[in-house]
């Protein structure tokens, strides 16, 4: 006997149940003998939870009430049960409790990158200040691959934070000009040591843009570093970037050897990668689509097709929607450097004695005079009680004691007129008291590890009295 629930759970009709023998419902047919087995041995069955195949296919997780009515002498005749559908609730249970784990693993790997970061900064920040001087070939090939090494482990350490931490996007007015010819400008340097050429297009129109900086940045980096290892040496890669009906369009094109069929579905899961062990995490890709779906928009990919140039190579487009109120920004007004007459002052605030080694290291080869404090007490010190007249304070944001968070709020109350002089230097800001702040207070925020051409276009940009728009990486 079945009744019209049981038909509906399982998308059979009665006469069909009727002409099947229950073992047709069990994926596994050992599950089902072991639980009949139990069934002979108990007076009553206790409510179990088993796996069951309804007829188009799907499998649900049932929850089985079943009785065995026996005869004078103890044996099962037939069974009476209940068959409830719990696939929801568990899938609910279990969403959560991956939610659960995610949220401690963001917290494990938020601290870890953190702690990782400031010795990838030291590295990268010494071994491009060394590039910069004449060096043997033999040494700035070694010094090159340490750079980027560095820069490697830091994607990895961003691809895990971005991934175990689903945050809100913190999103704020971009200049997409200015965005995205820094971001061209960080890309060329890495570009040249793999030996592929970057060809970029980029529309002269200026759009503010309400974006996650950082995650559109991580995104557009990925693609093109992912296009620069198909192509190889020799190879190219195109960047396009065109606002298109109150969207911004931004294209990545290759001409490597183009993605296989059979991987063309799988691209965007997480962990899923083709590059050989210890190159790739498979994370870009699944984080990119991530950021990008946050900002209400989304990501094609495609092998480019034969008619064009070239007839081998991937072509990724994204697309990233913005309301009718986003404006053109003005072209910015010449600025003069109000420091051409004199030695601009810096004070490096940072608890680790590297990072303050390898900054001051940076400044002092500039002509700058350079302070530095081991962490916000001594910072306060000198601009709160002492009122000295830095032009530019770079801190980090999480030291023991005093941190940068409590350094900014000392300044906003004693000395505002530093806070647009303020450039935060951190290892992570996906923390939830970080990324609070950042949300609230809109401060300058530089990712570590950085290269030394952003740090000096940021520097140069305060200084010189230009606000940089949007928090840069």
């Amino acid at each position: 006997m079945v009744n019209p629930a049981l038909c509906t759970m399982l998308g059979y009709t009665a006469d069909e149940l009727y002409a099947s023998n229950i073992a047709v419902f069990y994926p596994d047919l050992a599950e089902r003998e072991r639980l009949i087995a139990d069934y002979e041995e108990q007076p009553h069955g206790a409510p179990v939870e088993v796996v069951w195949q309804r007829n188009d296919g799907r499998r649900i997780t049932v929850r089985v009430w079943v009785y065995g009515q026996r005869d004078a002498m103890g044996h099962v005749e037939y069974f009476d049960g209940y068959v409830e559908d719990v696939t929801a609730i568990r899938e609910t249970e279990q969403a959560l409790r991956q939610s659960e784990k995610l949220a401690a693993l963001g917290e494990l790997v938020s601290g870890v990158a953190h702690e990782l970061n400031n010795p990838l900064s030291a590295m990268l920040l010494f071994a491009e200040d060394l590039l910069s001087n004449e060096q043997r070939p033999d040494e700035r090939e070694a010094l090159s691959i340490i750079a980027q090494q560095a820069r490697r482990s830091s994607s990895i350490v961003r691809d895990l934070l971005l991934f175990v931490r689903n945050r809100d996007a913190v999103r704020e007015p971009v200049d997409s000009r200015q965005f995205l010819d820094a971001l061209v400008r960080g890309l060329t340097p890495q570009l040249a040591e793999l030996g592929v050429s970057l060809i970029v297009d980029v529309s002269d129109e200026s759009i503010r843009l309400p974006i996650d900086r950082a995650g559109i940045e991580q995104v557009v980096t990925n693609l093109v570093m992912n296009g620069a290892q198909a192509a190889g040496t020799n190879g190219h890669v195109w960047l396009h970037a065109r606002w298109d009906a109150q969207q911004l369009v931004i294209e990545v094109l290759d001409d490597g050897g183009g993605i296989p069929d059979a991987v063309l579905p799988r691209i965007f899961e997480p962990f899923f990668t083709t590059k050989p062990m210890g190159q790739g995490t498979g994370l870009g890709l699944s984080v990119s689509r991530g950021v990008v779906e946050q900002h209400g928009g989304w990501i094609d990919v495609r092998n480019r097709r034969a008619s064009e140039t070239f007839k081998t190579g991937a072509h990724f487009s994204v697309h990233i929607p913005f309301p009718a109120t986003t404006t053109v920004v003005e072209p910015p007004r010449d600025t003069t450097d109000a420091a051409a007459d004199g030695v601009r002052r810096v004070l490096i605030v940072d608890d680790e004695e590297t990072i303050r080694q390898a900054l001051s290291r940076f400044y002092s080869r500039r002509g700058w005079d350079v302070t530095q404090a081991q962490d916000g007490a001594r910072a306060y010190d000198w601009l709160i009680r002492g009122s000295e007249p830095y032009d530019l304070v770079i801190s980090d944001m999480r030291m023991p004691g005093f941190s940068g968070i409590e350094l900014y709020s000392a300044l906003r109350e004693l000395r505002p007129e530093m806070l647009d002089r303020l450039l935060f230097c951190t290892g992570e800001i996906e923390s939830v008291a970080v990324s609070a702040f950042v949300a609230e207070t809109n401060c300058r925020v530089l990712l570590k590890p950085f290269d030394l051409r952003t740090l000096a276009t940021l520097s140069d940009e305060i200084t010189l009295g230009t606000r940089s728009l949007g928090t840069g990486h």
